[in-house]
């Protein structure tokens, strides 16, 4: 029970507080709690990472074994990724988003169920886990980029409108958060790759080779095909900033659409 109810609900507790704080923080700035909000997000992270190794030890497997563990996983991973990179630079009032994004996946993992019955047997291998794992550190960091994306639009609308307002004075600069997206989307597409080689190994390892693994991989292939055309774009320049802005933010909801077809087709697809 402790496991399955109570640390859900403490974590919600904790995340509807951080939110609560960051919003407080955008009425009435304060460097000195600005820097405590930060801190409690570490705490967070402790108690989040705490609740994932019960669930690992109650099943002997990284929580990855129902559409529910994988959504409390993946917010996980964004929520570190995003106190990480508050180390290198601050994103102020942009932590909102990430937050907000979190509580809906704890949410969804909860009504998705976290309690594992029965599940597709691949689930339990080694490869599978480096797999998944691989793919939602991914999809993690490129959802940072599609962040840094939306605070770039926001903040160039700002200037063009002169709106030096209270929000203007709570986000990033425009160079930092042109470093930050462009650091997410080469790290993001890295892990992509990487857990596309592995899975196709895997699916070759587990199938001896057949031609028909394609058909288990054509939802991580594309997702990777779109992470890599979000990478070319950003190293070759091939748009104006706000319009790679944009193509961030735009590619960022398509690979997450990419990633639940991903699960569905693990979950729900035929197995051969």
């Amino acid at each position: 029970m402790f496991t399955y109810t109570l640390m859900p609900a403490i974590l919600l507790v904790l995340f509807g507080g951080l939110l609560a704080l960051w919003i407080m923080l955008y009425h009435k700035p304060d460097n000195q709690l600005e820097r405590a909000a930060v801190r409690f997000g570490w705490v967070v992270v402790g108690v989040y990472a705490f609740w994932l190794g019960l669930l690992s030890f109650d099943q002997q497997q990284i929580p990855i074994l129902t559409i529910g563990q994988i959504c409390v996983f993946l917010g996980f991973l964004i929520w570190m990724d995003q106190q990480l990179v508050e180390r290198r630079i601050s994103q102020r009032m942009l932590v909102v988003v990430p937050i907000v994004l979190v509580i809906l996946l704890m949410l969804s993992g909860i009504a998705g169920g976290l309690r594992h019955l029965e599940g597709p047997h691949e689930l339990h291998s080694a490869w599978s886990a480096v797999h998944i794992i691989l793919s939602m550190a991914g999809v993690a960091m490129l959802f940072g980029s599609g962040v840094y994306g939306i605070g770039s639009i926001v903040l160039r609308r700002m200037l063009k409108k002169r709106q030096f307002g209270r929000l203007f004075s709570t986000l990033p600069s425009m160079d930092e958060m042109h470093k930050l997206r462009s650091l997410a989307i080469y790290h993001g597409w890295s892990l992509i790759t990487i857990s596309f080689a592995s899975s196709t190994i895997f699916m070759f390892a587990e199938r001896d080779g057949s031609p028909s693994f394609f058909s288990h991989l054509h939802e991580m292939f594309a997702l990777w095909a779109v992470a890599s055309l979000l990478a070319l774009s950003e190293k070759k320049r091939w748009l104006g900033d706000q319009r790679q802005a944009r193509l961030t933010v735009a590619l960022t909801m398509l690979m997450f659409l990419l990633m639940a077809g991903s699960v569905a087709q693990i979950f729900f697809g035929g197995r051969s």
